[in-house]
């Protein structure tokens, strides 16, 4: 993994972490397609470190809600913490670190779009945290990283909240209503398995509320919600 270590350097030094040897880290950045095809075996891709790095994460998130919100119930703050470390806001966070061009993955996978998947970039994400743990990093200074790229998010809730708590938002109004939840419907499915985008229509009440298109029918339902939402005029932040 020579072709690695260069720019994974950059990368640690780039985020403040440049103390780490890059080969202590490398493995959170190494699809389980790259170790069949390198015939590594199945303890050498970022699985493991995903798992760890899973329980940092929701620790430190589950801190900096904690904190933000003194004056919120459980039930706000474990939903906000979900849509927080969710696959699709995980990505965001990979985005803003340019993730994606540090992970190994098959030749295969590369041709098919394989390194802009969602959850590819989400769950190197999770796994550089396990790294970090691992490596006996100290908690403070993973909060004090993890508390840094969540900030422009924590402190701007009510213009990103409404997008990716959409479905929520749209259920909770129709319900309301006449007690009947929005129906999803998939109306196409394009491009290849490892690169696929969904399109779909949000329904209620027999009538067409939104449309929306994904990498992932996830994706897709959370956009065409968020449309419903705004024709609606429903959007904001939500009560306690």
């Amino acid at each position: 993994m020579q072709d690695l270590c260069k720019d994974l350097t950059c990368f640690l030094k780039d985020i403040g972490f440049e103390q780490l040897d890059t080969k202590n880290v490398e493995k959170a950045f190494v699809h389980p397609s790259y170790a069949v095809e390198q015939g590594l075996s199945e303890t050498e891709c970022y699985e493991r470190l995903e798992f760890l790095g899973d329980a940092v994460l929701k620790l430190v998130v589950s801190d900096i809600l904690y904190k933000k919100f003194p004056e919120s119930r459980e039930g706000k703050m474990t939903n906000l913490r979900s849509i927080l470390v969710s696959d699709d806001f995980l990505f965001n966070l990979a985005e803003d670190l340019d993730l994606k061009s540090y992970i190994k993955i098959s030749k295969a996978l590369e041709k098919e779009g394989g390194r802009n998947i969602t959850s590819i970039s989400a769950c190197a994400f999770e796994a550089f945290l396990g790294a970090l743990y691992e490596n006996n990093v100290g908690m403070e200074k993973i909060g004090g990283f993890l508390k840094k790229m969540y900030s422009k998010y924590i402190d701007n809730l009510d213009t990103f909240l409404p997008k990716f708590n959409s479905k929520a938002i749209l259920q909770e109004y129709t319900q309301a209503l006449t007690k009947e939840r929005p129906v999803y419907e998939l109306i196409s499915k394009s491009g290849s398995d490892n690169d696929t985008t969904f399109s779909v229509i949000v329904l209620y009440d027999g009538r067409e509320l939104g449309t929306g298109c994904g990498k992932s029918k996830k994706q897709a339902e959370r956009e065409a919600a968020y449309q419903a939402c705004l024709k609606l005029k429903i959007t904001g932040e939500q009560n306690d």
